[in-house]
């Protein structure tokens, strides 16, 4: 059982003319719940990084989020999934709502930095992640601060990764 997927978010930063993408949890791993924003019918490729995530921003403000346990972008439908780690006891959609707002807001400072992109052939063109090797995916340095409950840790004691 594979341990990680891509993300739909990637470097910025062309490496041997490709862009490595971020690495979230496989949907096959325990422990994790997907938040999914829905994108609308007017956003495609030409849709800026910006208008997209301040899209995702603003559906998670107003409570838009749907939840599940896989990520759906790159699966024919146009939205953005993301990973929060579940707790024991699960914690409340108050508190999810929270951690996912939490998330949103860290790929939003990186964004507007040109750090990361959005993958747009995986959102608008309904194509799968890369088909890069797991040791190829990419791991936020831990300077970057993104929020723990959103890391996929293979040595953290709340997270079990499946063979």
């Amino acid at each position: 059982m594979p341990y990680y997927q891509a993300s739909v978010f990637q470097s910025s930063q062309l490496e041997h003319g490709t862009r490595f993408h971020f690495r979230d949890p496989h949907d096959s791993q325990p422990g994790w719940i997907w938040g999914t924003i829905a994108l609308p019918d007017t956003m495609d490729l030409a849709t800026t990084d910006r208008e997209i995530i301040m899209h995702i921003w603003e559906s998670i403000n107003a409570g838009l989020v749907n939840w599940g346990s896989s990520a759906m972008h790159g699966l024919g439908i146009r939205c953005i999934s993301f990973p929060i780690q579940l707790d024991t006891p699960r914690q409340c959609l108050d508190m999810l709502m929270l951690q996912i707002q939490s998330v949103a807001l860290w790929y939003v400072e990186y964004i507007v930095m040109n750090v990361i992109t959005i993958d747009k052939g995986m959102l608008f063109m309904f194509c799968e992640g890369p088909p890069e090797r797991e040791d190829q995916l990419l791991i936020e340095p831990l300077h970057w601060g993104k929020p723990g409950y959103a890391v996929a840790d293979p040595w953290s004691t709340t997270t079990e990764l499946q063979d």
